[in-house]
């Protein structure tokens, strides 16, 4: 058995002047320094960060470091390594620019062991170059919520940061879950896959995990080749899996409006800010790769075939269109939620109105009681004067024949006189 409650993953490039930030979130958590283990993996890094993570696992026992072959580009394949070389019973990933909250480590344990999750979810506050804070719940939907049902549209919908969720590390081994390697969106594709494949999960609407520390100059803004291409590749595994677990339309309408509408955005800020010529996007929006996420059933059953055909044009604004106009129907939890507190109303009121009747009852058999016990005693006097009146009878009976008796007697007496 692990000595360590959990393992928290972070993977580092070039993270020299903001590392030392997120480990000092670490070393102040109010859970027990020594009941975390934090596992460094680097990318390759070209700065001084392998000598500072270095230096962290110098002065404390419980800090490992390792590093890729190569350099990934992308965080999927350092924080495989470090699930693999991990040894807790809980993981937690933590981008390496990021920083937890002071108790979350504490509370996202707390709750996922009382209620015996295979997932816990908080919340995070982006953090943008410009101080502007974003505070991001993981649903609105207000607090702590518990799913045992994972065909949600709330639940499968909620922001990717994989940074504000916990898993039982037992829960990914058994299912062979792990991080695509060489595209962004990984998280997506390794949270996605992970819920839909839990018993139980906890979400912590109400609880901040960590705050998300977005640059201009991370992934999601650095457009390449590449990022689009690992994108496509992402969007058509997330809906490989919806058609495995068959997913209801609805709820994969709205994961499609949500992310392939940032696609959208992210294309034509490639086009409108020069960084892609139309020819390279002409190229990514009519490759084999974009074909086969364009082939999917689930589209067109969406009726959504259109916005495909309009990206392939480089019709990019009449694409976003049609992304706007989908109206999706997320009521799935929110109206359960409803229908159970009117049906939880309904039973209270039953019950109240059985209990009435309960009362009722009790008073009428009370009562029953109190006349049978009449009944019984004036049956008991009706046996008494039965009695009594055959006594009398037999009486009656007994002075009729002493009376002829004793006339019989008077009559003869006279006729012997005469």
């Amino acid at each position: 058995m692990s000595k360590y409650k959990l393992s928290i993953i972070v993977p580092t490039f070039n993270l020299e002047n903001k590392i030392i930030h997120t480990f000092n979130s670490i070393n102040s958590q109010t859970l027990k320094f020594e009941d975390i283990e934090i596992i460094f993996v680097d990318d390759h890094s070209t700065d001084t960060t392998m000598k500072i993570i270095e230096g962290f696992s110098d002065d404390y026992p419980n800090v490992k470091v390792f590093k890729t072959d190569a350099n990934s580009g992308f965080a999927g394949k350092p924080r495989n390594v470090g699930l693999e070389k991990s040894t807790g019973k809980y993981i937690l990933f933590l981008d390496g620019d990021d920083q937890l909250l002071v108790d979350s480590c504490e509370v996202m344990l707390k709750n996922i062991e009382s209620d015996a999750s295979d997932i816990a979810i908080g919340s995070h506050i982006n953090r943008y170059d410009n101080g502007v804070l974003e505070h991001t719940p993981a649903m609105a939907l207000g607090g702590k919520e518990v799913f045992e049902n994972n065909n949600d549209v709330n639940l499968l919908d909620m922001t990717p940061a994989i940074s504000a969720k916990l898993f039982k590390k037992g829960f990914l081994l058994k299912n062979n879950i792990r991080f695509a390697e060489g595209i962004p969106a990984q998280d997506l594709v390794f949270l996605e896959e992970a819920l839909l494949n839990s018993k139980k999960i906890t979400v912590l609407n109400n609880q901040y995990i960590y705050y998300r520390n977005i640059h201009k100059k991370s992934v999601s803004y650095n457009i390449t080749e590449r990022y689009l291409f690992g994108m496509i590749k992402a969007y058509t595994a997330l809906f490989d899996l919806f058609e495995l677990f068959k997913i209801d339309y609805n709820i994969q309408k709205a994961i499609f409006k949500r992310h392939l509408g940032f696609f959208t955005t992210q294309i034509m800020r490639a086009k409108n800010l020069n960084i892609l010529t139309d020819e390279k996007l002409e190229k990514i929006l009519n490759s084999q790769e974009f074909g086969a996420l364009t082939g999917k059933s689930a589209f067109d059953k969406l009726q959504i075939i259109q916005y495909f055909e309009f990206m392939r044009c480089g019709k990019y604004r009449d694409a976003q269109k049609i992304i706007r106009s989908i109206n999706v129907n997320e009521i799935n939890y929110l109206s359960l939620k409803e229908e159970k507190e009117n049906l939880l109303k309904k039973i209270d009121a039953i019950n109240e109105h059985n209990t009435t009747l309960t009362e009722q009852n009790n008073t009428i058999n009370n009562k029953l009681i109190e006349l049978q016990k009449d009944i019984n005693s004036i049956e008991s006097k009706t046996n008494d004067l039965i009695k009594e009146k055959e006594y009398l009878q037999s009486e009656n009976t007994n002075l009729k024949n002493e009376l002829d008796e004793i006339k019989s007697k008077r009559i003869w007496e006279l006729l012997n006189r005469i």
